[in-house]
């Protein structure tokens, strides 16, 4: 395909795309099209060989940078949430989807990514937080906290009322929405066993490792029940679902490998379902989906992947 046609393609795009020399000291810019110009302010000579952490902004949550030069150290896919400096002095929310990719023989040496604008979301999310936070200040007697204290994730109240802002969210633009469902075999013996403090340790642990696999700042991840998680993750289609689930059903083992003794037979178990959220259905529809597919999984002696398949799920 000629290049000037390509290049006419992605100017035009309505996502932001940058292209990168990942190899470079600053990972500096060698293409910016017009709309992620417009979402920053800079024009093209002001952002072309630029190093691109000039654009992160100081709310950027240090997981998602470190995630991100991460990706660029190792060559690898990465899908962070990031807070960019504008030219004006603001700074903007923006989704960055991307990986390295591979022109005349250099491997990893060029990194495209995909930018778009979430900062209504993430705004959304933490006014929410906000205000139930002035709420527990103010009405000490009723104080309802969105956390569970033993993993110090969100708990399953905050978790649906937030599912249900971003099932809207999606419905309006038409984007998919992947439910996460984990479970544990095994760990109602496992408690009885070792006593309810290290159930509630290894619970923790299992906490602390889902959050480093889900880093994105609109990714959620909370405690469902005593024995399960659930995470809900924005934009990614069911493909990228898999392959996270994948990821995922790994780290659990590991992590319940390590802290459990190997007699007690502890096993990840994980239930996805993924759904671009139509008129006459509801976010509950899709947790319904993940809890028949987590109940398949936990059937196998050894736990399972199992990604939901059902009419309300594409």
């Amino acid at each position: 395909m000629d290049t000037q046609l390509l290049l006419a393609a992605l100017a035009e795009c309505r996502d932001g795309i940058v292209i990168t020399d990942a190899i470079s000291p600053k990972n500096r810019i060698i293409y910016a099209n017009k709309a992620f110009q417009m979402m920053t302010g800079f024009s093209e000579s002001e952002l072309i060989d630029k190093g691109s952490r000039f654009l992160l902004g100081s709310k950027t949550r240090p997981t998602a940078a470190k995630a991100f030069r991460q990706a660029l150290g190792e060559g690898a896919r990465v899908q962070v949430t990031l807070s960019s400096i504008c030219k004006d002095g603001s700074q903007k929310w923006l989704e960055i989807s991307g990986g390295p990719f591979e022109y005349k023989g250099e491997k990893k040496r060029y990194f495209i990514g995909t930018c778009r604008d979430v900062g209504d979301r993430v705004e959304a999310v933490e006014a929410l937080m906000a205000s139930e936070i002035k709420f527990e200040k103010t009405d000490v007697e009723t104080t309802v906290s969105s956390y569970d204290i033993v993993t110090s994730l969100y708990n399953r109240s905050y978790f649906e009322e937030i599912a249900e802002r971003e099932w809207t969210a999606m419905l309006r633009e038409h984007r998919p929405l992947s439910l996460f469902l984990i479970g544990i075999s095994n760990l109602a013996g496992f408690k009885e066993q070792q006593g309810l403090d290290a159930s509630n340790r290894l619970m923790a642990n299992t906490a602390s490792a889902l959050r480093q696999v889900f880093r994105r700042g609109i990714d959620l991840v909370a405690k469902y029940d005593e024995e399960r998680f659930i995470v809900i993750s924005t934009g990614m289609a069911w493909e990228e679902a898999e392959a996270m689930a994948s990821r995922l059903k790994d780290v659990v083992d590991g992590e319940l490998l390590q802290r459990a003794p190997k007699e007690e037979n502890l096993h990840g178990s994980i239930g996805v379902a993924t759904q671009i959220p139509e008129e006459g259905f509801h976010v509950d529809h899709l947790i319904e989906a993940a809890e028949h597919a987590l109940l398949k999984a936990s059937s196998y002696s050894e736990g399972s992947i199992v990604v939901a398949e059902s009419e309300c799920v594409a």
